[in-house]
């Protein structure tokens, strides 16, 4: 079960969706050349001064124009180059998203130039054979697809484009630094906390601290983890043991007592993986969760057999384990056993949309059970040796994932467990190590999502430091960027929300007295947690760190406070669930929500401007924070948080009728958000993303209902807010890859299909039929 969260990862924001096609269960026609022109006098409207029908159409050399025949996809694309004249040159985020530097075989002379503009505004896509399908038919919905590229393109219109046209100056002018995946709100709000973060810790180096003490801890861990000389002096040394006990495993027995002998010491096992939070049916008591086997690439690249996936994931895993010292060949042939093993496991798994619905992960297994699974592995002692064999059951969170892994963990496979272990081993601390393997790692990313350059040395140790240190750093984070008076007006903003949640559920049409009053319930109880926690976690305090002179290493601290927390974790199995803890750090650049406390958390990193700024006018705070505030607020409702009652117990509260009706409406949304393009040839999915769906659309009507109470509203200020909070870029192989496993919508998307859904925004901007922003008053969606 995961913590539902704004932004898993700040999904790339692209191309404005198109209406819902009226042909849902069967292939709409052709488009006449009729359609096509009529359809371009509306669109290229707002681009291009006193264009006519003449200037679009212009027949063939008989005079005919033909107007009821249909359009081949040539003569629609010639139509549209004339249509909006020259455009704009790409840069930025254009360049990045478009399509470019492909020339179609297809092309008659008479359209070259037509044809050679569109392309070099990369706002077309061609068939695997290199040609463009100049006699294919063309519908209208396809072509309204390539019609929004040119708006994006232009993205000068907010009435066709709303996001595009409100951050186009920052779009053009966007970078994606060094190292770094994506760019934006998001990021750069990342970035600031990191900067504010690396100027507590220079306040802290070089000084003389008391041993012991928080400062010293942080300053000499800092300076572990810039101390490159000292890493690359190591090389592999800190984890050779464990490497040549794998390699030496004569038996299944032996690699799995490597193993188990590996996670006593470090906290960290390849072949045994579990959890500990609450139970989905028994909230209040922590349960052990087993996770299964894991994997290098998503389940999309492994089901589609994406080439460059696999040679780019073959590639990297050859060379960590070249760096281990083995030859080529044999370390390409282990890549590739990894690689169909994972595939294997990958096949059978959970869909990424699957992974929260409590009818899916919760399937508790007794001991006795747990341990038939493996038919050749003592599940039994496994748990002793973990320390997590006080329990009366196991909760498989994907059970044909755990088959097939008990399938794999066999005498059988012994020599792909060898070489899966040793890969997964190295991909866990390769970060830890010399930089040759730092280096493997960049070129995985650059080849795989398009990641070009790299972090700095100084960038990554402030980043390392933050995330193993946090328990110290998150306080004094906390106490310099986060005023007693802020948390006091969030803390305001929340109750205000919550309370027009209630009213907004007491309005429901759809929904019973009876479910309204359960659901209600859930409201009043949610836990808040705004800033940073009532108490601090202590684990820091029992741990030495050390620098290389004295003893220590980059990987020595860091394992020493992975192990704590990982004990720390294991001591909770069986005992109360402390609903006061946070699940993440102080200056996170995100907000939660998590079914199983029913709780939502704001931490001071996200609590920061532009997001939310005490000075900022309300209507832009309720545009930015406020909206994430109902999004998070929404997700106790979502399809797969609407399973819990207000104790996070997996519980139906809902009426046959209602439910029906709400699994219903998220049929609606499932339709309203699919098939919308990110990229070109990329399209969002609208069952992977309903929950974060729901969520927007619920948090965008709560926080706007509160903007609407207020005396003289600025709307404006409210959508523009909206709309520059999710400002994003990123690589086009990264977008793609999002597209098939984030569970949330592109970040475009999230902004143009969401507003589309409330008055408000057509009576602020004047939106009407013809826009590309509008959406029919039939056709929009509403749950909460």
């Amino acid at each position: 079960m995961k913590k539902k969260c704004l932004s898993l990862l700040m999904a790339i924001a692209m191309v404005l969706p198109v209406s819902v096609s009226v042909y849902a269960n069967e292939t709409p026609p052709p488009a006449t050349r009729g359609e096509i022109v009529n359809t371009l006098l509306t669109a290229a409207d707002a681009y291009t001064s006193g264009m006519n029908k003449e200037a679009v159409i212009q027949g063939y050399e008989d005079g005919q124009l033909r107007e009821k025949e249909p359009a081949k996809k040539i003569e629609a694309l010639v139509m549209l180059s004339r249509a909006f004249g020259e455009l704009p040159k790409p840069v930025g985020n254009d360049l990045r998203s478009g399509t470019f530097g492909v020339e179609f075989t297809d092309v008659p002379a008479w359209a070259k130039g037509d044809i050679e503009k569109l392309a070099k505004a990369g706002v077309l896509i061609g068939n695997p054979d290199g040609t463009l399908g100049v006699n294919d038919n063309m519908t209208i919905a396809e072509f309204q697809t390539i019609i929004a590229r040119v708006w994006a393109l232009e993205g000068s219109h907010l009435n066709d484009d709303f996001y595009e046209a409100i951050n186009k100056q920052w779009l053009n002018k966007s970078t994606i630094s060094a190292g770094e995946i994506m760019g934006g709100g998001f990021p750069e709000l990342h970035k600031q906390n990191n900067d504010k973060i690396a100027k507590i810790i220079d306040g802290l180096t070089g000084k003389p601290f008391a041993e012991g003490t928080k400062e010293q801890k942080l300053a000499d861990f800092y300076t572990t983890a810039l101390d490159t000389e000292n890493r690359n002096k190591q090389g592999i040394q800190p984890i050779q043991k464990y490497l040549t006990a794998m390699d030496g495993a004569k038996t299944l027995d032996g690699l799995v007592q490597a193993d188990l002998a590996m996670e006593k010491e470090l906290g960290l096992s390849t072949l045994f993986r579990f959890t500990i939070m609450g139970d989905a049916k028994n909230s209040s008591e922590n349960a052990l969760y087993y996770t299964g086997l894991t994997t290098g690439l998503d389940k999309n690249s492994y089901v589609t057999e994406d080439a460059k996936a696999k040679e780019a994931y073959c590639q990297y895993i050859t060379k960590i384990l070249m760096l281990t010292g083995e030859e080529e060949s044999a370390a390409k042939a282990r890549a590739e056993k990894v690689y169909e093993m994972e595939k294997n496991l990958a096949s059978v798994s959970l869909e990424p949309h699957e992974q929260g619905d409590v009818n899916k992960y919760y399937n508790p297994y007794t001991i006795d059970q747990f341990d038939d699974l493996f038919k050749e592995v003592d599940m039994k002692q496994a748990l002793k040796s973990i320390k997590v064999d006080n329990t009366d059951k196991v909760i498989v969170s994907d059970v044909k994932l755990a088959q097939k892994g008990a399938e794999f963990l066999t005498e059988s496979n012994l020599e792909v467990l060898k070489a899966y272990s040793k890969v997964q081993l190295l991909m866990a601390t390769s970060g830890l190590l010399s930089d040759e393997f730092r280096d493997v790692a960049n070129d995985f990313s650059a080849a795989l999502y398009g990641v070009s350059g790299k972090k700095t040395d100084r960038e990554i140790a402030v980043s390392m430091t933050k995330s193993t240190m946090g328990g110290y750093l998150e306080q004094m984070f906390a106490e310099k960027h986060f005023s007693p008076e802020a948390k006091k007006d969030v803390e305001q903003m929340v109750k205000k929300l919550i309370a027009t949640y209630e009213k907004r559920i007491q309005s429901l049409d759809w929904m019973s007295e009876t479910t309204k009053a359960k659901a209600i319930k859930k409201l009043d109880t949610m836990i808040v947690k705004i800033g940073y926690p009532d108490k601090w976690d202590t684990t820091l305090d029992k741990i030495a760190i050390k620098t290389y002179d004295k003893g220590g290493s980059l990987f020595s601290n860091t394992f020493a406070v992975t192990t704590a927390s990982i004990d720390k974790l294991k001591a909770k199995l069986g005992k109360p669930v402390d609903r006061t803890e946070w699940g993440t750090s102080v200056y996170t650049v995100n907000a939660f929500y998590n079914a199983l406390n029913n709780d939502i958390t704001f931490p001071a990193g996200i609590l920061q401007a532009p997001f939310y700024d005490i000075n900022a006018k309300p209507e832009e705070n309720f545009g930015a924070i406020g909206m994430i505030i109902g999004h998070e607020i929404s997700h106790a409702f979502d399809n797969n948080g609407s399973a819990y009652d207000e104790n996070g117990n997996a519980n139906n509260w809902w009426t046959e009728e209602d439910f029906k009706k709400f699994k219903e409406k998220n049929q609606e949304l499932i339709k309203f958000y699919n098939g919308i393009e990110i990229v070109p040839g990329v399209v969002n999915d609208g069952l992977l993303t309903l929950s974060e769906n729901v969520a927007d659309l619920g948090g965008m009507a709560a926080s706007l209902q509160v903007v609407s109470e207020m005396s003289n509203p600025d709307y404006k200020a409210y959508f523009e807010s909206n709309a520059k909070m999710w400002k994003s870029t990123t690589t086009k192989e990264f977008a793609a890859t999002l597209s098939t496993n984030d569970v949330h919508s592109a970040n475009k998307i999230r902004v143009n299909r969401t507003i589309v859904n409330f008055p408000e925004f057509y009576e602020t901007y004047g939106i009407k039929p013809g826009d590309g922003m509008f959406v029919a008053p039939e056709d929009r969606v509403s749950i909460w």
